[in-house]
């Protein structure tokens, strides 16, 4: 049956990209100015309206697909030597926005068949056909191809189809949303719990969202890259209308570091015993470091301070914020009698802005249980939570000893726990064993 997108015309290239994420390798289009949706559009001044419903009669009527579906083929690419042929690649990657822009490890079929000894789930089986906006089915097949131009090894596939599981629930495609589909700053930071940390060598000490380890680096660049290739959140109008941009969107994956945690680690928090191994899903805005050496009293006013200076058009709202505790401020709270609890609470009851100087910054009180207490205040200068309650605090404990250092990763919806135990393979001591060797820890 014939049919006709109307598209407003910034969104042509994006269009395309969901189009052909559904099979569809080309589509007849109606390209409107986004003037014409508003209210206040008048017809007789502005003949595009005119053009565009020409266009329709066109793609009911004469239009033909400009090319056809390109079957699943096996690229081919050579050079004078083997760099010239993995630049070749690069190339091609890079035209068809299928790279971050990093160099690539080639995904040869002997490759891929490598990272997929890193789980017993079948190739073919479709984890989910929902990540927006190409709307594509993301298969095992599909996060090992990406882990294997990441660089990643067989051993880091469990955490990968771990993340893609969770964020392929309902509350996972919310934080997705915000990631791939968003306007705003955001990039997908992971967080690793359990045994598996230690396991794979994940970085949860100096520099633990910093460079130098394979496995923090290649993971998060693995599931990065899923979400450019598989969902289609590269950066431009045929993707993600991003406007600037986050470093983390390169990788952005670390280990708590739970032998330095005076309380319960994250993932107990969520439910899970300390044997699990899990990764923690979030959509973060950056870092906001949080430097002193001086006492559990200061180090909490810093912690509200980081807080309350969250830049968000919204106050009030229901969502998770991560604070990243470094061992000796984690110890120097705990040593004053804090719990986790209680530093949530103090920084609920103090990281607020009035309503004043909130809609003076432009920011706008969530509609959800702070709209209800504020709604006929007219003392704008009552004080209210940027978060919604106490919980909306997460706490983890990472990085080096006696750095003094901690860090505020400001989020967007909730963080969500996944369990990476269920997608390790029979043989997992093996890959273990195999990767002490190989890499030296």
């Amino acid at each position: 049956m014939p049919s006709v997108s109307i598209i407003a015309a910034e969104f042509q290239d994006l269009v395309k990209t969901a189009a052909q994420g559904q099979g569809l390798p080309d589509l007849a289009p109606a390209v409107f100015p986004h003037e014409l949706m508003l209210a206040g559009y008048i017809q007789d001044i502005d003949t595009t309206g005119r053009i565009a419903v020409d266009q329709i009669v066109h793609g009911l009527t004469k239009w033909k697909p400009a090319r056809e579906a390109e079957a699943n083929e096996k690229l081919v690419f050579e050079g004078a030597d083997y760099q010239g042929a993995v630049d070749n690649m690069e190339a091609a990657f890079l035209s068809r926005r299928w790279s971050d822009g990093l160099p690539l490890v080639p995904a040869t079929r002997e490759r891929v068949e490598w990272i997929l000894t890193g789980t017993d789930t079948p190739r073919d089986k479709v984890l989910t056909k929902k990540f927006g906006p190409r709307m594509g089915a993301i298969t095992v097949g599909t996060v090992a191809i990406n882990a294997a131009m990441a660089g990643a090894r067989p051993e880091y596939l469990p955490i990968l189809l771990a993340a893609v599981d969770v964020l392929a629930t309902e509350e996972g495609l919310r934080i997705l949303s915000v990631i791939a589909e968003s306007a705003a700053v955001f990039a997908p930071a992971l967080i690793v719990n359990g045994p598996v940390g230690k396991e794979l060598n994940i970085n949860s000490s100096y520099g633990v969202m910093g460079p130098g380890w394979k496995a923090n680096a290649t993971i998060g660049r693995a599931l990065s890259l899923l979400l450019i290739n598989g969902a289609g959140a590269f950066s431009g109008t045929a993707g993600t209308p991003r406007v600037q941009g986050l470093p983390g969107g390169y990788t952005w994956c670390f280990a708590e570091n739970e032998d330095a945690n005076p309380w319960q680690p994250l993932h107990v928090e969520s439910g899970y015993s300390r044997e699990s191994s899990t990764v923690t899903v979030m959509p973060g805005r950056g870092t906001h470091g949080m430097k002193i050496k001086v006492g559990a009293p200061e180090i909490l006013n810093v912690i509200v301070r980081a807080v309350k200076g969250i830049n968000i058009n919204r106050y009030g709202v229901p969502w998770d914020q991560l604070v990243v505790l470094a061992p000796e401020h984690a110890q120097l709270l705990a040593a004053a009698g804090h719990t986790k609890e209680s530093i949530r609470k103090y920084v609920h009851e103090n990281a607020r802005v009035s309503m004043t100087e909130a809609q003076g910054a432009g920011m706008m009180l969530w509609f959800g249980e702070w709209v209800n207490k504020t709604a006929n205040v007219k003392d704008k200068s009552m004080l209210v939570p940027i978060t919604e309650k106490p919980e909306d605090l997460k706490i983890v404990v990472a990085g080096g000893p006696a750095s003094g250092t901690s860090a505020l990763i400001p989020g967007m919806k909730r963080m969500l726990t996944a369990n990476v135990d269920k997608y390790k393979p029979a043989n997992w001591r093996q890959l273990i064993n195999a990767a002490n060797k190989e890499l030296g820890y």
